[in-house]
């Protein structure tokens, strides 16, 4: 279906893929529809440490194009046929990890329907990344591109109902992370013949053969499971993702990175070696050098040279080696992503820039000097002020922390305020998305909107143009460059601290560096990084909400809300985590968005 190309950010330097739509299939509309469609599924799921997140789509130049942030990796199926099957707490991992993954596409009623080994990545840290939803469709929505009766997956792993082209909800991936389970254990899948019609006959029709026939050591308990995966009729199986992780757990599974680690191919080791020697701002390809829609349908192994991918329409100008790295019928490469990365588009231009966590930092990252000098220190729309936070290095992380680090990032705009309840409001009337049940929402149109989930949080800043703030941003918009512990300098806040919400213009002298108001004091704020809870996180939520009814995808909160009981809550560093779908009077939230305002 498509080739994944290796490609380096030319400003920052940072590394991409680039999954390009062969040729022969971009003339097909339905093809087309469904490419764009992957894009749009995986870009709802982003948040989701277990989900590789699409940071762009675009076309040009008679070629359609996704592009996510690239980490080296491999995918489960080549890991197999190196290792050998899996011990039975690594095979538990990899689906307590896979399924917290389709838990969330669960919650929005998403569909993955070519669950399989091949689309399960490994990752460096032990992270299990679910990729190409490319066939999956919201469940209650009719697409289109899916005919009456016609079945879309991978023959061994589909379940029973896809066979028969039937509507599929969650317990259809269910069935095929049933078989995923049983390769891991047994290295075998439960249906093996060489003819495509015979394998989906045995799912319809035949029992899969018992994991204690193959290994009579395994506990009685984890054969259950597998079975019950692999029930023919959808009511016999788990009916959500949340039976099936509270079973994996009660086996001791956990749903963090595990212990599995990838064997990088050489050739991709070249092949990123090649691509970091590209000179950075390189705003036109070498004319000797094909441009992607020119290169031939063969070429060499190893590549002797790299060039640069120019598109027509998006002009997204990255760096890529001319030889596919990946190519979807021979599956030779893994191209990964990194969970917590985030991209933004700078203006017109359309330059991918990099927001990660976990990568390393790079003194490249700043923005282009010309397009900095020209960025005003505000930006005013319909939804309110914006300062700018200007590209450039910053401690990140606790003042003398062991974790403490120096991070480069480009320019952004922030909001100057807390988004008030004033303005959400607007939110809802516009669109009619549900109210918060807080006592000020119609009381005090200037506090800060409070009682909204994270998934609140982003619906409106989608509404507004914007998006949240990550992590790494939000610090930076409250501490400066000058290492401050506190927005407003080193001194605790203490006798004077606030007793109750105030508005989101409150407390003017204790303004961040860039002039952004009440980033500690006054509510917490959600941000756009992911958290992986501890089982101690798990358990304490659990006895917060009396029950297990709450979002297995956390958010990182920041800012310290004046309840918390001190200033030491003040922290730029402090964080908290949270699901998320809790609501509170005390977390709100305040936007982002691209260094360069639209004109």
């Amino acid at each position: 279906m498509a080739q994944v190309y290796l490609a380096r950010h030319r400003l920052h330097g940072g590394l991409f893929a680039v999954k390009v739509l062969v040729d022969y299939l971009a003339q097909d509309p339905r093809i087309v529809a469904r490419f764009e469609q992957e894009a749009r599924m995986a870009a709802t799921l982003a948040s989701h440490p277990n989900i590789v997140p699409i940071f762009d789509i675009g076309s040009g130049a008679g070629l359609h194009y996704m592009i996510m942030q690239f980490i080296a990796g491999e995918d489960l199926a080549r890991y197999l046929r190196r290792e050998g099957r899996l011990s039975l707490p690594d095979a538990a991992n990899v689906m307590a990890q896979a399924a917290e993954a389709l838990s969330c596409a669960e919650a929005k009623r998403i569909v993955h329907r070519d669950l399989k080994l091949a689309n399960m990545l490994l990752d460096e840290g032990g992270r299990i990344k679910l990729l190409d939803f490319g066939i999956s469709r919201i469940t209650d929505i009719a697409d289109g591109l899916t005919r009456p009766g016609e079945s879309i997956g991978t023959p061994h792993y589909m379940s029973p109902e896809q066979i028969r082209g039937e509507a599929c909800d969650i317990r259809s991936d269910l069935y095929s992370l049933g078989v995923v389970f049983f390769e891991l254990i047994s290295g075998r899948r439960p249906f093996e013949n060489e003819s495509v019609t015979a394998i989906q006959i045995a799912h319809l029709s035949s029992e899969p053969p018992s994991l204690l026939s193959l290994d009579p050591s395994l506990p009685p308990g984890c054969d259950a499971m597998v079975q019950k995966l692999l029930s023919k009729r959808p009511e016999d199986r788990y009916q959500n993702t949340a039976e099936l992780v509270t079973d994996l757990v009660a086996h001791g599974a956990h749903p963090g990175p595990g212990a599995l680690r990838p064997k990088i191919d050489p050739g991709l080791c070249q092949a990123i070696e090649n691509a970091e020697l590209i000179p950075l701002d390189q705003h036109t390809r070498p004319p000797s050098l094909p441009t992607l829609a020119e290169l031939p349908a063969s070429v060499p192994a190893v590549p002797s040279v790299v060039t640069t991918v120019r598109t027509v329409e998006r002009n997204v100008g990255v760096a890529a080696q001319p030889r596919p790295l990946k190519e979807k019928t021979s599956r030779p490469l893994v191209a990964g992503v990194v969970v917590c990365g985030l991209a933004l588009l700078l203006g017109g231009i359309g330059f991918i820039v990099w927001r990660s966590q976990h990568t390393a930092n790079t003194d490249q990252a700043a923005a282009h000097p010309k397009t900095e000098t020209a960025l005003p220190s505000l930006y005013s729309d319909a939804h309110g002020r914006m300062a700018l936070v200007a590209a450039g290095p910053f401690l990140f992380g606790e003042k003398g922390g062991s974790d403490a680090k120096t991070m480069t990032l480009p320019a952004f705009y922030i909001d100057e305020t807390e988004v008030s309840n004033a303005e959400y409001q607007k939110f809802c009337q516009a669109t009619g998305h549900p109210a918060p049940p807080t006592a000020d929402y119609n009381t005090h149109s200037d506090y800060p909107v409070t009682g909204v989930s994270y998934e609140d949080a982003r619906a409106y800043a989608g509404w507004a143009g914007k998006r949240l703030p990550t992590e790494q941003e939000w610090e930076k918009a409250a501490r400066g460059t000058d290492e401050r512990i506190f927005p407003w300098g080193d001194a605790p806040w203490d006798s004077s601290a606030p007793k109750q919400l105030e508005p989101v213009d409150a407390e003017p002298s204790r303004r961040s560096p860039y002039g952004v108001y009440n980033m500690a004091g006054n509510v917490w704020e959600w941000t756009a990084s992911p958290y992986v809870p501890e089982p101690a996180d798990l358990a304490a939520m659990k006895q917060l909400v009396g029950g297990k009814n709450f979002s297995s995808a956390w958010q990182i909160i920041k800012g310290g809300s004046f309840p918390s009981g001190g200033s030491q809550y003040f922290a730029i560093s402090k964080r908290r985590e949270l699901p998320a779908d809790q609501r509170s009077p005390w977390i709100g939230f305040r936007c982002v968005r691209d260094a360069s305002p639209p004109a």
